[in-house]
């Protein structure tokens, strides 16, 4: 697999995570606040100010309170305070995405081709044009792994320590980065085992066990501010565990996809309304095909190439540690007896497009005519992209050619008014 120097990784990864905040930003201040949103900013005064949760996503962690507190305090709730922290996240995933499988197999073309179909993924940027946490959570998971992983190669305990950390940025988002966590965990005091060393044993679980749960407590000092102590705030999470694996949305939650097995099997979408100025804002996540429907065959592939040692030694360790990621990531919320949405997947889904770009390029790099083939791949997950992104952005109302797809998630009393004139 062809190795390359830093800066012609960076320059080409740049102008991707460029690509990446264009789409993301375009329109985002005249987008009207969605009904989450508007009650995010009341749960963020409610929390800081009372050491109350709610109203809104109550059963989740507390960061965005207190990030959106921040913004909000600092420059008032408006459009870019209140996604300020989504967008930031949003596009500097795509950067760390990238680098995350250079360093895990040391393949430039798939690092770039894996920042690039996050980068037009119109699932990312409409949740990453949006105030809630789910492209916070990405971020935080894949810095967390980025940093673990140099952390071993490079024999840094600072970095173990920043993952560790991170981490616990990312469980305090939302409980997704735990499955990431589990598997660097394991990660760690395996290749401490096979060093035989039961200090690095031990730092690596005080990295990424006391550190994380650490900065997960601090986050509810607002709530112990009321009084309370740890005996009972282990009782409150139980039961906000409780509500959060048996949550099963409101009524509108009826028309949007809710089987995350499906995911990688047919296209699926998320829907968002708000009638703002007399009309209806729609905005739907909605995968893209040629992408998605990529991701099982090409783990597929790559944990068959695993079991038939096609792999030199180093890729093969960064390989089956990105698959593991994938696995231990999806398969929870996979086999969930409780509607998932679409909105999840964003805690499994860079993990499965590192995989698809990785098999593209193994793929593609023998043939005599690989490289058009990859460039051609490229050029047909843009423009099916870019066709979907009206959605993204709460324009699809103004192209016919979406008008079925949104149709698809018109809300029951929608439905029953018919069309808009």
């Amino acid at each position: 697999m062809e190795r390359i120097d830093q800066p012609r990784l960076l320059l080409p990864l740049l102008a991707i995570t460029l690509l990446a905040a264009l789409l993301r930003l375009q329109g985002v201040a005249d987008q009207p606040p969605l009904s989450d949103e508007a009650q995010v900013a009341l749960s963020a005064g409610n929390y800081m100010d009372h050491g109350q949760f709610g109203p809104t996503m109550w059963y989740h962690p507390n960061l965005r309170n207190i990030v959106i507190h921040g913004l909000g305090s600092a420059f008032g709730y408006g459009p870019y305070a209140l996604r300020g922290m989504s967008l930031f996240s949003g596009i500097l995933s795509i950067l760390v995405a990238g680098l995350l499988l250079q360093v895990l197999t040391g393949s430039r073309a798939a690092s770039l081709l894996a920042a690039f179909l996050l980068a037009v993924e119109q699932v990312h940027i409409t949740f990453s044009r949006q105030a809630i946490q789910e492209t916070w959570t990405t971020f935080f998971m894949l810095l967390g792994v980025l940093l673990a992983v140099l952390a071993w190669k490079k024999d840094r305990h600072g970095m173990l320590a920043a993952s560790g950390i991170v981490f616990g940025l990312g469980l305090a988002s939302k409980f997704h980065a735990a499955f990431p966590l589990m598997v660097v965990l394991c990660a760690g005091i395996f290749l401490s085992g096979k060093e035989r060393s039961v200090p690095k044993g031990l730092f690596a679980v005080s990295c990424l066990v006391l550190l994380p749960l650490i900065v997960y407590l601090l986050t509810y000092l607002p709530w112990f501010g009321r009084g309370y102590d740890l005996a009972e705030w282990v009782r409150m999470q139980s039961v906000l565990f409780h509500k959060m694996t048996t949550h099963t949305g409101n009524p509108l939650d009826q028309v949007v996809d809710t089987s995350a097995w499906q995911w990688f099997l047919r296209p699926m979408g998320y829907a968002n309304f708000v009638f703002a100025e007399g009309r209806p804002f729609v905005t739907v996540a909605f995968s893209n095909p040629v992408v998605w429907l990529l991701v099982l065959p090409a783990t597929v592939f790559l944990a068959h190439g695993l079991l038939k040692e096609r792999y030199p030694e180093q890729e093969r360790q960064g390989i089956m540690l990105l698959l593991a990621l994938f696995v231990v990531s999806y398969a929870p919320l996979a086999l969930s007896p409780r509607p998932i949405w679409l909105l999840s997947s964003l805690a499994v889904l860079p993990f499965g497009l590192m995989i698809a770009a990785e098999a593209v390029v193994r793929w593609t790099q023998d043939a005599p005519w690989g490289r058009k083939a990859l460039w051609g791949y490229g050029a047909i997950v843009l423009v099916t992209s870019l066709a979907l992104y009206p959605m993204a952005i709460g324009k699809a109302k103004e192209y016919g050619y979406l008008h079925a797809i949104v149709e698809r998630f018109r809300p029951p009393f929608e439905q029953e008014r018919g069309p808009n004139p």
